[in-house]
């Protein structure tokens, strides 16, 4: 095994590499009495093919329901009696299932995680009764005209690359979807070297470690090369590791291209939704703190640009806002409002001329300082959560990034000028641009 300390002497943050290939990465908190851990797998509805559409998210539901030693009820009575929280999520890029506990529950909930994830029966009779749930799941989502909005965006800009299918895929793939295929998933993807542990609380690095050694004992050691494993060498600082997409163990994924144009959704709704949206930046990008500083300003809240245009001046929409999608390789950046179907158009316009302004006027001194500050404080109050260090932790370790601590981080947003907002603007501004909308107007169009 090999531990390294990330942010420095006394920082409380610590990574060990299991001879599993298993990564644990802690954050101390010694003032807490609780811990949130997640195992987070790598691997997300990206990595399908079209034979598999549906698989991530089919089998995180499948880890519910029983092990060789726990039956579902007993995985649900075990969460429940340590009082605190547990859930599981799938993404486009990753898998995670999680708990907030006491300390002292710690050890009872690390072996439940750990057994859901690496022993669960996958059993055939209750393959066949979550597909029935997971399609009403489906058909619910259907019904959301936001759910459809975002959908439809994605699908429209990513094309058939895997990025533009939905999570879940569809009612009809799922329907089809054989039981072998998640047998297939789990051995190929739950195994040491894809698999992450990450904890913040008031248990110890050495404590968590010694949990999940206990927990995952009987995982083979890889015998491939290149595995992070691997010690850090001279050139390379003990805080980094290879990009994502560098890691062996994993298909490889290729970038999406991002189309342009306009997609009209036809959808008897009371509103029209609206996405207008340009390529934004991949994860780890190196402006990713100048963009946060851009788009809480255009977008990000109700002092934001757009907040106050479109809708306290101008009283065209309830909600408009920024929204972002990071990837490993590629990113989204767009803004949504919903609106009534007459005044569509005039809130894509106006929503369009904001952006253009931000990205051809240099905005003032103040206002930037401004949503520094707010991003500073909300930053900073965000990171008193154990459940929002455990998240940080896990996609750093994930993505690639180098780790910062808390200060360091808002010392780069603190460094953000108004020349950089613009510039970025700029950059993204001149990029070809998509319309999708969800609504009964049909005669909606970018702006010239």
């Amino acid at each position: 095994m090999h531990t390294v300390e990330l942010q420095g002497e006394g920082s409380g943050v610590k990574r060990t590499v299991l001879p599993s290939g298993i990564r644990v990465i802690t954050e101390t908190m010694p003032t807490l009495a609780s811990e949130t851990v997640g195992i987070w797998v790598d691997s997300g509805s990206r990595d399908e093919t079209d034979r598999t559409a549906g698989s991530t998210h089919f089998l995180e539901h499948m880890l519910f329901k029983g092990t060789r030693t726990r039956t579902a009820r007993q995985i649900a009575e075990t969460f429940d009696r340590t009082g605190g929280e547990s859930n599981a999520a799938t993404a486009k890029e990753y898998t995670c299932y999680y708990s907030r506990c006491l300390v002292d529950d710690l050890p009872v909930v690390t072996q439940l995680l750990w057994d859901m994830v690496l022993d669960s029966l996958i059993d055939p009779a209750e393959f066949e009764r979550e597909r029935g749930v997971i399609i009403e799941e489906l058909a619910m989502d259907a019904d959301d005209p936001t759910d459809v909005l975002y959908e439809s965006f994605d699908s429209f800009v990513f094309g058939d690359h895997p990025l533009g299918r939905p999570i879940g895929a569809t009612k009809e793939q799922i329907a089809a979807l054989p039981h072998e295929v998640l047998l297939e998933h789990h051995a190929a993807n739950y195994i040491g070297p894809r698999l992450v542990f990450a904890a913040a609380g008031g248990q110890s690095h050495e404590a968590v470690v010694e949990q999940v050694l206990a927990a995952t004992a009987h995982l083979p050691v890889p015998q491939a090369p290149g595995h992070t494993t691997e010690q850090p060498t001279a050139e390379a600082p003990a805080g980094s590791r290879p990009l994502a997409g560098s890691r062996p163990g994993r298909p490889e994924r290729t970038a999406p291209g991002f189309r342009s144009g306009t997609l009209l959704v036809d959808k008897e709704t009371e509103q029209q939704g609206i996405i207008l949206g340009v390529p934004g930046l991949p994860e780890a990008h190196p402006d990713r703190f100048t963009f946060s500083v851009m788009y809480s300003l255009l977008g990000g809240g109700m002092s934001s640009r757009l907040f106050q245009s479109v809708r306290e001046e101008h009283g065209l929409a309830y909600s408009v806002h920024c929204f972002a999608s990071r990837y490993q390789d590629a990113g989204q950046f767009g803004i949504y409002a919903g609106c009534s179907p007459a005044q569509a158009q005039a809130v894509v316009d106006l929503c369009a001329a904001e952006f253009a302004r931000l990205a051809t006027q240099t905005p003032a001194e103040d206002e930037v300082a401004a949503v520094i500050a707010q991003a500073s404080g909300s930053t900073m109050l965000g990171l008193e959560s154990s459940a929002a260090r455990m998240n940080r932790l896990a996609r750093l370790e994930m993505s690639g990034q180098p780790f910062e601590s808390p200060m360091d981080a808002l010392a780069r947003v603190r460094a953000v000028t108004p020349e950089m907002v613009r510039d970025l603007a700029a950059r993204l501004h001149a990029q070809d641009a998509a319309l999708v909308t969800v609504g009964p107007a049909k005669s909606l169009h970018l702006p010239d």
